[in-house]
């Protein structure tokens, strides 16, 4: 039994260090103080599965070291050495109003896009896509969507010389770092990022747009119907014989 708990103990040791290990995307992020307390709830982006992906979450502040803090998430584990450069004070869900597009976070379902369906007792719920379908989720936190490019905000960047969305992590000495739909950290130059505009009061029948596909990313088009006020749109995309519908965060009204 004793030699089972040495073990278990060992796993656990080795766990953490990798959880505390840098990742290749940490590298050239700005030195920044953390200005969380201990007990503070924040937004932040540990290292996660391999040298290039990151796991954006609301994260409970343990201790703070300088430029750095020990963070544990909803479960209790603990990420060591956090640089205060992904650590971001989280937004007032307060200010929400129903139908407002909303950044959340929840057991399963961190970094959700989603508009607001309903709010009681201070808890919001969101309407999202996951996967292929519409569903909606009661969040742990939700909160207005950060304006310009800065942390937290949506954002589009450029890959291949395409046009992708993505959650801004941190910003400094020239480069934006991009949390992506996949989970995925890529860097661009500040000068190429754009704010992500997808039309907070809906869009019309006849307006050009641009919609998401997923691997492709955004693709001119122009609303054919309006399925769902605010939620769906039914677009005709450029080259394409036939329309589609795509859901509000798919769609964005310039790129």
């Amino acid at each position: 039994m004793r030699n089972i708990l040495r073990i278990v103990s060992l796993i656990v040791v080795i766990g953490i260090a990798s959880i505390g290990h840098s990742a290749n995307w940490m590298d050239g992020l700005p030195t920044m103080p953390v200005t969380a307390k201990p007990l503070d709830k924040v937004w932040a982006t540990v290292a996660e599965g391999g040298g290039d992906m990151g796991k954006v979450g609301i994260f409970e502040v343990v201790s703070v070291q300088g430029n750095t803090a020990t963070l544990k998430n909803k479960i209790g584990t603990s990420f060591p050495n956090v640089p205060g450069a992904l650590i971001h004070s989280i937004g007032n869900p307060a200010k929400l109003k129903v139908n407002d597009i909303a950044l959340g976070d929840s057991w399963g379902a961190s970094k959700v896009v989603g508009r607001v369906k309903s709010i009681e007792a201070g808890k919001v719920t969101l309407r999202y896509k996951f996967g292929s379908a519409i569903t909606e989720k009661l969040m742990d936190h939700a909160q207005p969507l950060v304006s310009g490019v800065q942390p937290m905000a949506l954002v589009i960047y450029r890959s291949m010389n395409s046009p992708y969305k993505g959650l801004v992590i941190a910003k400094g000495k020239g480069k934006v770092w991009i949390s992506t739909d996949s989970g995925h950290v890529v860097t661009s130059p500040d000068t190429t990022v754009l704010s992500l505009d997808m039309a907070p009061k809906g869009f019309k029948v006849g307006q050009t747009v641009y919609a998401y596909q997923w691997g492709f990313g955004y693709k001119p088009g122009t609303v054919t119907k309006i399925v769902e006020f605010y939620h769906q749109y039914e677009i005709k995309l450029v080259g394409k014989d036939k329309p589609e519908i795509f859901i509000f965060s798919e769609v964005a009204a310039k790129i």
